[in-house]
């Protein structure tokens, strides 16, 4: 692989490391179910996140319900590392504690709490994605947060992300339609554990 994939991939990382974190304690709910169909069996797990950023108990935060697949996040939490997305990033609710520190911790993307952690470069790239895409509040649609974010990964953003528009076009090129059909399924999957959690 020629060394401008990696640089590239390195500063689209950091880049999507601008996306949020915030801590939150862990859900007080949790409900597992499984859908079994011909051929496919499936396990969703809803869990209730705490949305917020004050300093009030976790009771007198609202809580939203997340809804993921369990399988096909740990999937996404492999392909985050495969991609070595953790050159920058970590996902601490997923259990992605080792990694990069020049991005933020992306826990709490899906939710939409950004910030610029130990000195990544760029903004709170995924909330003004968010706004543009006329969603204020990610935490009360997490859904449509999540579609957005699908998006985001795949077509990026010239405007808010040059670089990590770059970038997945790259990934674009390097895995074809497994980026949109495979890869980018399970890193939402991921972002959306990583909210619930």
């Amino acid at each position: 692989m020629r060394p401008y994939v990696w640089i590239s991939a390195t500063v689209v990382l950091i880049l999507i490391g601008v996306a949020a974190f915030l801590y939150s304690p862990p859900p007080k709910e949790v409900t597992t179910t499984t859908t079994a169909t011909p051929q496919v069996t499936e396990t969703t797990v809803t869990r209730q996140a705490v949305v917020g950023t004050s300093p009030a108990p976790a009771e007198e935060k609202p809580r939203v319900s997340i809804s993921y697949n369990s399988e096909l996040a740990e999937r996404g939490a492999q392909l985050f590392k495969d991609l070595a997305c953790t050159a920058c990033h970590t996902v601490r609710s997923a259990g992605i504690t080792v990694g990069g520190n020049i991005g933020p911790d992306l826990s709490r993307v899906l939710l939409g709490n950004v910030g610029v952690e130990k000195g990544s470069a760029g903004g709170p790239i995924m909330m003004e994605y968010f706004r543009k895409h006329g969603l204020n509040d990610p935490a009360s649609d997490p859904e449509k947060a999540a579609q957005l974010i699908a998006e985001f990964l795949s077509k990026g953003d010239e405007d808010l992300a040059p670089t990590m528009s770059a970038q997945i076009e790259q990934f674009r090129k390097q895995y074809g339609d497994r980026w949109t059909s495979e890869i980018i399924p399970a890193l939402v999957e991921l972002f959306k554990m990583a909210a619930a959690k």
